[in-house]
């Protein structure tokens, strides 16, 4: 025979009439409020917190950089004695490790990407051919037109049409001089 479980019911008050769901809501909207004063208070702390961490670690900082720039010139100027004329990327000092890495190449724009595809678009215009390889064709799913079309869209494998469905929300008036809010 199976062992049964059981299910603890949920321990919340229920308002039994409007007037007190209202002063439920209240006390909802004073609590929401504790709450962000508290973490209001929590962000201001570690703001502070933080605050002083940069300011005592502001001149180790200064020393570590100072440390990089003349390990970095050190080894520049020696590289092709640390790396055995260019043999290898990495070098042990024993306390540790120097390497030098090749980047892979990046492109970066600069400005608008509309307007640098516009850019692309009066080149091919043009009669430049060429410039087409930089553009791609985005194809995506029109998502309205299957909401407008629901019963042709639920044809396609692959494809759901969710109900609208309701969403449950409280949300409570800030104004801490109400009534109910003050007790």
């Amino acid at each position: 025979m199976a062992l049964k479980t059981k299910v603890k019911a949920a321990n919340v008050r229920v308002p039994q009439n409007r007037d007190e769901a209202a002063a439920m809501i209240a006390e909802h909207g004073r609590l929401v409020r504790e709450i962000a004063r508290i973490e209001l208070a929590m962000n201001d702390d570690l703001a502070a917190i933080k605050a002083e961490a940069v300011r005592q670690s502001a001149p180790l900082q200064e020393q570590s950089d100072a440390l990089v720039k003349g390990i970095t010139t050190f080894c520049e100027a020696n590289r092709v004695a640390l790396t055995d004329n260019n043999k290898t990327k990495t070098i042990d000092f024993g306390t540790g490790t120097v390497s030098w890495r090749h980047n892979p190449p990046a492109v970066n724009t600069r400005g608008k990407v509309d307007d640098i595809i516009d850019r692309i678009k009066a080149l091919i215009s043009g009669g430049n051919d060429a410039y087409k390889k930089f553009l791609r064709p985005a194809v995506t799913i029109n998502r309205a037109a299957m909401l407008n079309d629901p019963e042709l869209a639920k044809t396609i494998v692959g494809i759901k049409i969710n109900s609208a469905g309701e969403t449950f929300t409280i949300e409570p008036f800030a104004d801490e001089t109400l009534p109910e809010a003050v007790q």
